[in-house]
């Protein structure tokens, strides 16, 4: 439909609540926000009668107390690019401790941060050090307004991820935001605003670990802030130190969007990786990972096809990507640990590939995941003492028993059960005590519980079969014999995270029912599946499958655990005991010890020699495992934390020297998609898969609303269709809506390009569309409406670039909202200045002046639902009789 139907411009007089008043012209600090940034200075510079920002506590006394004794030195450096580092240093003459604060001061914007290391230049191991806190500020507001905590959620694959929240910091109260599972944006974003009297300050946390942050209320008009590692009480050894988490504080007055505009622009100059002397451009990449399942199917023929046929349809990639499961593995891409190219799908390796790529323009991205070592991979067996494992006071999987079988190289197929009291989680999966599971096999094998009947007669049996990891997908059988009685689907073609059965069953005495389950969707990966069984027999008794699990013999009484061949179906002929008893915390995953200086030196060269061997442009780095029970592990009492921090340090040390060597190469940093972006990792890498949970529009609609207001830059992907499923091919109908409600400066498509039927004409439409914008993804970030998950409202944002006089609005009415949008008033324009408006896909265009736009703002009309409206705009020349014309 044409859109000069679906769109009218609307002027609004009138103050659009949400907002407030719109500012013109580029954003500029203050001078009150420098103001109160050099009184900060004044008052918490180190220095004679400084309150610091930090705290810590060292053998039985509090910091406040000891380094005003110590040995104390100033170093500065000459200001450089907007920034001045000042080097504080103490020393504890007794001990030989050594302290040290990098405060950096901007010069350009009212911005500070500082990080403290703690070395042991004593011969002794040292006293006790603990309560770091890299930040420890008690704040007091002088108005009646209480303080503001606005922040947001991390990323955990839901549609909810990176969601806004807004905490009244009331008197009395207390609030925590942390990392979870050692991953810092795996349940808190650590980025957040205070605000209290007529400004605030901005926060954000550098440390790629396990980081904590409380904000506490006194009951007058105090607010104190400490942050740090959440575990630190351990002893230095001679020669060791550790460091703290980095903190950035911003100051600001006045509109709190304006505030992120400066946050943005600082990111921009100072905090952001810049390959090659420049920011990362936006981009457009494309992969056959939907296609291939990752890269477990992909060769070197099909994937230089891809690429061919992306040029051929003219939508040429900035980047070919490739993903997970390239590597030598047999049990599909989770199993990693053998960094080398799998010769049998790819016997030339990469070059090829990349050399085709090049020639045509294109660069190449790969994947990897160098810190989760699975069994039957290189690292595993030829590395051991690299690796951390669970073992230890905090074991993940303690009380858990299997059964598995010789046959196999891999953990799967099995038979689980937690006998412990305790729940055990890791990658996902949930095993509540007493809980009985089971797993298929690496080739469709079926894992199978079964029960043979001690007598004749009728048999009550009543099974429940359920999702217990995050993305279990599988099929579940009950066969009695040969007979088929029951057949169900766990999270596939329809069906839900539990699948049941109850019936009664004539059994003769030595006949078995089997329970089993298989792939399902042809991949055996995040497939364990719980099983609760009860079988009453006719002569009253009652089985349990879980309660009378036995870990030390198969068969024990009626009950048996084996596997069968794979097949459309079980085939009971074809059951086999397993023969391996296992207990899960003596093996699975491990930890690569980056803090072991070995091996972070192997894996440096190994993987530099990859990327110049294979001809590799961009290195895509995944996390898919929580390494804090690893680090907690390996700790002794007098030591917690330490692992974690070597860790860190050893993993930022690694990236260092991995950019050092190949200084035009941008690094992405994956974790599950957007649990490890704090600003350490944002200053080495961008993420370009910002989360887990993929294509559905109104949640990446709000991802880029709220993320906006952060990073300017990260990525995801989309299909072009809003009911994609996560792995797919054949044809998709191509949706402007779908498209654009994916759309971020960095833009992955998944499409499968082997069909030549789709709509290339509209994808080519799209395509174009989105590299005219993309350059304003870098620009001053401006929502438009209220962030809401809703299907009955609009949402809609503004990117801004003032020194060009070009930007860009996006609007998109959801499935059940009104045709009429509420009123857009747009932000950072020149009150005096024409512009020029032109929506995509119709004749439809408007003038008029920056203080009108800003001011009485505009509404659109959409007669369809969902439906995406994008806008470009440009400033007209001061001498211009007409308009310009803004590009199609």
């Amino acid at each position: 439909m044409c859109l000069s139907r679906l769109l009218a411009v609307v002027g609004i007089v009138g103050a659009f609540i949400f907002l407030g008043p719109r500012l013109s012209a580029q954003p500029a600090p203050s001078p009150a926000e420098f103001k109160a940034y050099e009184r900060w200075l004044v008052e918490h510079r180190p220095g004679a009668g400084a309150r610091l920002p930090f705290s810590f506590r060292y053998g039985d006394q509090f910091s406040e107390n000891l380094l005003p004794q110590w040995q104390f030195h100033e170093e500065t450096t000459s200001a450089e690019n907007g920034q001045e580092q000042h080097v504080y240093t103490w020393r504890d003459p007794v001990t030989g401790l050594l302290v040290r604060c990098d405060l950096v001061i901007y010069s350009d914007f009212p911005i500070i941060e500082w990080v403290l290391e703690f070395k042991n230049n004593g011969r002794e191991t040292s006293p006790i050090l603990e309560n770091v806190l890299a930040m420890d500020e008690t704040w007091e507001r002088q108005g009646q307004a209480e303080f503001l905590l606005y922040h947001h959620r991390g990323s955990q694959a839901s549609q909810r991820d990176y969601e806004p929240f807004t905490t009244v910091l009331a008197p009395g109260q207390t609030k925590r935001l942390s990392g979870a599972g050692g991953r810092p944006s795996n349940i808190d974003w650590p980025y957040f605003d205070v605000a209290y009297d007529d400004g605030g300050r901005t926060i954000a946390v550098g440390w790629p670990g396990q980081w904590v942050a409380n904000f506490i209320r006194d009951g007058e008009r105090r607010l104190q802030i400490q942050i740090g590692q959440e575990d630190c009480h351990l002893q230095l050894l001679a020669g060791e130190s550790v460091r703290t988490p980095r903190i950035v504080m911003q100051f600001w007055q006045g509109d709190r969007i304006r505030a992120h505009n400066l946050w943005r622009r600082w990111m921009m100059k100072h905090s952001m990786p810049k390959p090659g002397g420049q920011l990362p451009s936006p981009q457009f990449v494309a992969s056959s990972s939907r296609a291939y399942e990752e890269m477990i199917h992909a060769n070197e023929e099909n994937q230089i096809m891809h690429i061919r046929r992306y040029l051929e349809e003219g939508l040429k990639p900035d980047y070919w990507w490739m993903d997970a499961g390239w590597y030598i593995q047999e049990q599909g891409w989770p199993q990693v640990g053998t960094w080398e190219v799998d010769p049998r799908r790819f016997p030339r390796g990469f070059k090829p590939i990349s050399d085709f790529a090049h020639a045509h323009g294109v660069k190449i991205l790969v994947w990897f995941e160098p810190e989760r070592v699975m069994p039957g991979t290189w690292l595993y067996q030829n590395h051991p003492e690299w690796l951390l494992s669970l073992g230890g006071r905090n074991h993940a999987l303690a009380g858990m028993r299997a059964w598995r079988s010789q046959s196999f190289t891999t953990p799967d197929p099995n038979v689980s059960c937690n006998l412990g009291d305790q729940v055990c989680r890791v990658a996902g999966i949930e095993w509540t005590p007493g809980r009985l599971s089971f797993h298929p096999g690496p080739k469709g094998e079926f894992s199978a519980v079964r029960f043979t009947a001690p007598l004749s007669g009728e048999y009550r049996v009543k099974a429940r079969f359920l999702a217990i990891d995050e993305q279990t997908t599988t099929s579940v059988h009950i066969v009695r014999d040969h007979e088929s009685l029951f057949e169900g689907k766990i999270r596939l073609d329809g069906g839900g995270p539990e699948a049941s059965y109850q019936g009664t069953v004539a059994l003769q005495a030595g006949e078995t029912l089997d329970f089993a389950v298989g792939f399902g969707n042809g991949s055996y990966v995040c497939d364990s599946t719980g099983l609760e069984v009860t079988i009453g027999a006719p002569n009253g008794r009652i089985f349990d499958a879980a309660r009378d699990f036995n870990p030390e013999e198969n068969p024990a009484g009626v009950w048996s655990y084996g596997w069968m061949a794979a097949g459309s179906r079980p085939d009971p002929r074809t059951f086999t005991l397993y023969d391996l008893r296992a207990r899960p915390e003596m093996d699975g995953p491990r930890l690569l010890d980056l803090g072991n200086p070995e091996a972070r030196e192997w894996l440096t060269n190994h993987i530099d020699r990859l990327i110049t061997e294979q001809g590799i442009d961009l290195y895509r780095e995944d996390f898919n495992i929580d390494p804090l029970p690893f680090w907690r592990a390996a700790d002794t009492p007098n030591r917690r934390g330490i692992t974690e921090n070597h860790h860190v340090t050893g993993h930022l040390a690694y990236w260092d020297e991995l950019r050092r060597r190949h200084p035009n190469m941008l690094i992405d940093s994956c974790a599950s998609g957007g649990r490890r972006n704090d600003l350490e990792t944002m200053r080495r890498a961008v993420p370009l898969w910002r989360s887990d949970y993929a294509f559905e529009p109104i949640g990446h609609q709000c991802m880029t609303y709220a993320l906006s207001f952060w990073l300017p830059y990260h990525g995801t992907g989309t299909v072009a269709y809003t009911g994609a499923p996560y792995y797919g091919s054949g044809p998709t109908p191509v949706q402007p809506y779908a498209f654009w409600s994916n759309a971020a400066p960095s833009l992955g498509c998944g499409i499968d390009i082997r069909v030549k039927e789709l709509d290339y004409e509209t994808l080519r439409r799209l395509y174009r569309q989105f590299r005219e914008i993309s350059p304003c993804y870098y620009g001053d970030y401006y929502p438009l409406t209220p962030y809401s998950l809703e299907k009955n409202v609009w949402i809609a944002w503004q990117f801004d670039l003032p020194e060009k006089g070009i930007g860009t609005i996006q609007a998109f009415r959801r499935d059940e909202a009104p045709e009429k949008s509420p009123v857009f008033r747009l932000g950072g324009l020149q009150p005096h200045a024409r512009y020029y408006l032109k929506a995509f896909d119709s004749d439809w265009s408007v003038t008029e002046t920056g203080q009108a736009l800003m001011e009485r703002g505009f509404s659109l009309m959409a007669k369809e639902a969902p439906s995406a409206i994008v806008i470009v705009y440009q400033k007209v020349p001061d001498n211009a009789d007409e308009p310009c014309r803004a590009s199609q």
